[in-house]
């Protein structure tokens, strides 16, 4: 649906005058104000909210005693007028809002925004929005209200499904926060109700997931939104998000938090996805002049990683609303890109920049995965840990992962990396031994462990087990001629067999080793690094990530450099032609760099290579290479 294929910046929109409440109060002069405002500073794309009790308005004739007037059928009612005497006896949806919502779109369009609407908004900040009769019902199990969910969707798509600048539907504002009271095949049986119904109403348009924090397993997991959703939308906050406040917002691995995820998100559902909410949550966490910052970075490297789109929340500040969630919120109400009074605050002025950038740019589509990182179902609630610090990891090392969880097919590829947590059931038997197989027929692995159980050790690894210790203790090293120190809560004490013993920690202890398995062979690093890496602070400034390295030292790139603050994909373009995306957390704007043999320098936007050196002139540089 994005005819023109510019890549969609944009925000979450509340109108600046009402935020929440803009459709019952509902402007015309002021939408004109905020679409001039926000298109004018290049933002091309819109999420918006029809809030869910103004469009479906509905009531219930509440009896004393319902026993004893049978009059079921017009019980459900919008005010005191009964249901089945509406203009849309379905649902009850509100015939003024749709006047509304076509004014907003045709307004929307003529400033040539494209939109995503996100249609059950009964959840915003906090507070629960819902139609009456269901305020206290479960709103994702009750059949009566999916129902009337499912109905509302159908004729709202019916009444707006004209404009050609929606681009997609979803289900509504993160409808994972909607209720907490069920499982996850009930979750995932809402979803299926809810993404058919949309598809029924307009097989034309992608149905996007609108869901946040989702995982591997439980209710609204990744693998059952794949079966349901054409795009999968992480938020990436970081104050909701573990281990990304470790440090500065605009440092490294804080400001990777969004191409981290996505790449997370993308690799289990094995759907596009787009950051479709992301902010610094106001002041206390950066303030004004700093966002901007913030935001290049983050925009800029989920583009990198292959995000669809990147937007912020929100359009507006919402500090002079005085009605909840804004008066019962603080973080909430000062995440706008522009003042209440459409002047625009320095990061709206950042997106025009980075709109001419992208826009030179182009589109690149995803990058190559240069590794395969395995998840295994004995993480206490979430992976995310071993994620993120396996994604940074490879990142420092000028990698790239994608993700597989233990219960999915396996992908193929060259380089693999099975990280272990404390743990007795290890990965399972069936994709153990094919994963083994891979080795053998000449594919490389990497497993970092933290005393787990693994399959066949000894002779995967060429490593003999002389004792399993719970000591908390510190393996302390040197490798690459840098000292590393990773924090441990087992001793495993090994003596090699097959194995090449690459590195002994201070204390003469095996860390990490090598062996040799059929055409392939098995790296092993005796030390939780991962788990380590995301539980420190600024673990971007040490040496952690010359473990990754050394496993990916054979791997041919066409682009060499020191990678340890320079964030860099591939991406293989059309006639052959290969796309370089750096982007540069050195202080320095002047660093080595090395072309491969077989290639030319066709292009270097932002940036002069010459002479072995590239000369960044922003943070950032995309290299289009051509075969000689």
């Amino acid at each position: 649906m994005n005819n023109d294929n510019k890549y969609l910046i944009g925000c979450n929109y509340w109108a600046s005058n009402l935020g929440i409440y803009m459709w019952r109060g509902y402007d015309k002069e002021v939408i004109e104000k905020d679409m001039k405002v926000l298109s004018e500073h290049g933002v091309n794309c819109l999420r918006i909210f029809p809030l869910w009790p103004d469009f479906q308005p509905l009531s219930r004739n509440r009896l004393v005693n319902d026993n004893a007037i049978p009059r079921y059928s017009y019980n459900m009612r919008v005010g005191d007028r009964p249901l089945a005497l509406c203009k849309f006896p379905d649902s009850g949806l509100d015939p003024k809002q749709v006047d509304n919502m076509n004014h907003f779109l045709t307004v929307a369009e003529e400033y040539g925004m494209k939109v995503i609407v996100s249609i059950i908004t009964g959840w915003m900040s906090g507070r629960k929005l819902v139609p009456d009769p269901f305020i206290d019902r479960n709103l994702i199990t009750d059949a009566e209200v999916v129902f009337y969910e499912c109905n509302f969707i159908k004729d709202l798509i019916g009444e707006i499904k004209h404009h050609k600048n929606i681009i997609g539907w979803e289900p509504g504002n993160e409808t994972n926060c909607l209720d907490y009271n069920h499982n996850e095949y009930q979750s995932e049986m809402w979803c299926k109700a809810i993404a058919d119904t949309m598809r029924l109403a307009d097989p034309t348009r992608p149905v996007y997931s609108g869901m946040h924090g989702t995982s591997t397993r439980g209710c609204f997991n990744l693998i059952s939104q794949s079966r349901h959703f054409d795009v999968v939308t992480p938020h990436p906050y970081p104050c909701f998000t573990p281990y990304c406040l470790n440090e500065k917002l605009t440092e490294m691995r804080a400001s990777l938090h969004a191409a981290c995820e996505g790449s997370y998100y993308r690799s289990i559902a094995g759907k596009e996805f787009m950051i479709q909410e992301i902010g610094n949550m106001g002041p206390m966490f950066l303030n004004n002049d700093l966002v901007p910052n913030y935001f290049e970075k983050a925009l800029l490297t989920s583009y990198q990683t292959g995000s669809t789109g990147f937007l912020w929340w929100c359009a507006f500040e919402q500090s002079h609303l005085d009605f909840a969630p804004y008066d019962l919120n603080a973080a909430e109400t000062q995440l706008g890109l522009s003042y209440a009074d459409h002047t625009p605050k320095p990061v709206l002025k950042k997106l025009a920049e980075l709109r001419k950038d992208i826009d030179a740019m182009g589109e690149m589509g995803e990058p190559e995965s240069d590794a395969v990182v395995i998840l295994t179902n004995y993480y206490e609630n979430s992976p995310w840990s071993i994620v993120y610090g396996s994604y940074m990891l490879a990142a420092q090392a000028g990698a790239h992962v994608d993700y597989v969880w233990e219960e999915q097919a396996s992908k193929k590829a060259d380089y693999y990396i099975l990280p272990h947590k404390i743990d007795y059931n290890g990965l399972p038997k069936y994709p153990a031994k094919e994963l083994y197989q891979r080795v053998r027929e000449g594919a490389k692995l990497l497993v970092t462990a933290d005393a787990g159980a693994i399959y066949d050790f000894e002779e995967v690894t060429g490593l003999r087990t002389l004792g399993n210790e719970k000591v908390a203790h510190t393996k302390k090293f040197t490798l690459n001629g840098k000292q590393l120190e990773i924090n441990c809560n087992k001793t495993l004490t090994l003596e090699a067999t097959t194995a090449k013993v690459l590195v002994k920690d201070t204390e003469g202890r095996i860390v990490l080793t090598e062996n040799k398995l059929g055409k392939g062979s098995v790296m092993y690093l005796n030390a939780p690094i991962e788990k380590h890496y995301v539980e420190m602070n600024y673990p971007e400034n040490t040496a952690l990530y010359e473990v990754y390295k050394l496993f990916f030292k054979d791997k041919k790139k066409v682009v060499n450099m020191d990678f340890a603050r320079v964030y860099s994909t591939k991406h293989n373009l059309a006639d052959g032609k290969v796309g370089i995306t750096l982007y540069n957390y050195n202080e320095e704007n002047v660093l080595p760099i090395e072309i491969d043999k077989d290639y030319k320098l066709e292009k270097a936007f932002f940036a002069d290579v010459k002479d072995g050196k590239i000369t960044f002139e922003k943070n950032y540089s995309y290299l289009i290479l051509a075969k000689k």
